[in-house]
């Protein structure tokens, strides 16, 4: 059974700080006053700014909060959270990078959205049992938006002894990595960067903007921002063949792929990774999803009003891994693989590690049925498995197929 050590286990405590205030004295009402003030001198703002305020206020923002939440960061569960599994079949997909790659030393893994630590450490123990010559090899990087976090991890590595492997790396705004020979590994990352959300009238696209109005934040419509018109959202439509009928919604976030064009600039040869809740254009952009997919989470419950609760709550919007695709291919990068997480984590052989844990003398009932239940969530296709899983290329072999990406997802 892979364990991580307490000095990293701790970081997933659930239980809220003692000291915490409750919500109505905490920031938000600091990070409100901010977000007035922009609104204010510009009249109304793009909801991705609010968004990008909210979530990453570099003195209120929820992920940059002093207090330490798990789960991302306390609000729901993510897949590195759920179990180690997760963490221990993606290490056999580096492994299989590293393998396609020629063995490279070093193989560079650079993690965006670290956070505590936790699906690294999975990562390294899973290649330390599994493909020791790889682990030699191996230095790993994180890239972790609160400083607090990222020093939180670093002193867990370093006192595991791993200081040497695992070391943090800082991406100046508006500034590329260092190229790297390596993996470049983002599980839920895009889908906390700022949308603008759109309404389809009268044969167009408007804008949904934020305002302050009375005693709350409200959207308004309007035409399209600058960022949102320069995305050329109707184009997109067009190109996938989409018709959107009167009062459809729909989200696009040129951030998410300004930071993947970036992730791919910071390859200079191996595999791009990104594992998140989200679709293709042509199926995400239908159906139930025109009514929006923006969500806010808070105490594990999810909502869908974005101004409620500010700084307390995350807010995300699924991801078009087409729009991804797009950018990755922009900066040179090929298509490597598209599947679901159930498709992608069976293809690891996940099974496999259940199996062997119910196998050893010293697992006991309670903590088999616990990686039983975590398994199956993983791989649900009704809920965690139906995550989407995109991998890219630069100058690294795509055939045959990856190895996560064998086995086919079920379709319901």
């Amino acid at each position: 059974m892979f364990l991580r050590p307490s000095t990293i286990a701790a970081m997933h405590d659930p239980s809220p700080p003692a000291s915490r205030l409750p919500p109505s004295l905490a920031l938000p009402a600091s990070l409100e006053a901010a977000i007035r003030a922009e609104i204010a001198a510009a009249g109304r703002i793009p909801f991705a700014r609010f968004m990008d305020l909210a979530l990453y206020h570099p003195e209120w923002g929820y992920y940059l909060a002093p207090e330490r939440r798990p789960g991302r960061p306390g609000d729901f569960l993510t897949a590195p959270e759920t179990h180690p599994f997760f963490g221990i079949a993606l290490s056999r997909q580096i492994a299989e990078c590293w393998e396609r790659l020629g063995q490279p030393a070093p193989l560079v893994v650079r993690e965006y959205g670290a956070g505590s630590g936790a699906l690294a450490w999975d990562i390294v123990a899973g290649l330390a049992a599994q493909a020791p010559p790889c682990r030699a090899a191996l230095e790993y990087r994180l890239v972790e938006a609160n400083p607090r976090r990222l020093q939180e991890a670093l002193a867990a590595f370093a006192a595991e002894g791993l200081g040497d492997v695992v070391r943090g790396e800082v991406i100046a705004a508006n500034a590329d990595p260092e190229p790297i020979v390596g993996v470049a590994l983002a599980n839920e990352v895009a889908d906390a960067f700022g949308v603008h959300r759109l309404i389809w009238r009268a044969g167009g696209l408007r804008e949904e903007w934020v305002v302050w109005r009375g005693d709350r934040f409200a959207a308004e419509e309007g035409e399209l921002s600058p960022e949102a018109a320069a995305a050329d959202p109707e184009g997109m439509l067009r190109e996938h063949g989409i018709a959107l009928e009167e009062g459809d919604r729909i989200e696009v976030s040129p951030a998410a792929a300004a930071w993947f064009a970036s992730v791919a600039r910071g390859l200079r040869r191996g595999y791009a990774l990104v594992i998140d809740y989200g679709y293709p254009a042509l199926e995400l952009y239908s159906a139930h999803r025109l009514s929006g997919t923006v969500r806010a989470y808070r105490g594990h419950a999810v909502g869908d009003d974005p101004f409620a609760d500010v700084g307390e709550q995350d807010l995300t919007a699924h991801v078009d891994f087409s729009a991804l695709r797009r950018a990755g291919e922009a900066e040179g990068l090929v298509f490597a693989g598209q599947t679901t997480q159930g498709a992608f984590l069976a293809s690891l052989e996940m099974g496999d590690l259940l199996v062997a844990l119910g196998r050893e003398p010293a697992t006991t009932l309670p903590e088999y049925l616990a990686a039983q239940a975590a398994t199956l969530r993983l791989i649900d296709p009704g809920g965690m498995g139906r995550f989407g899983v995109l991998m890219m290329a630069r100058e690294a072999p795509i055939s045959p197929p990856p190895r996560g990406f064998t086995v086919q997802p079920l379709r319901f």
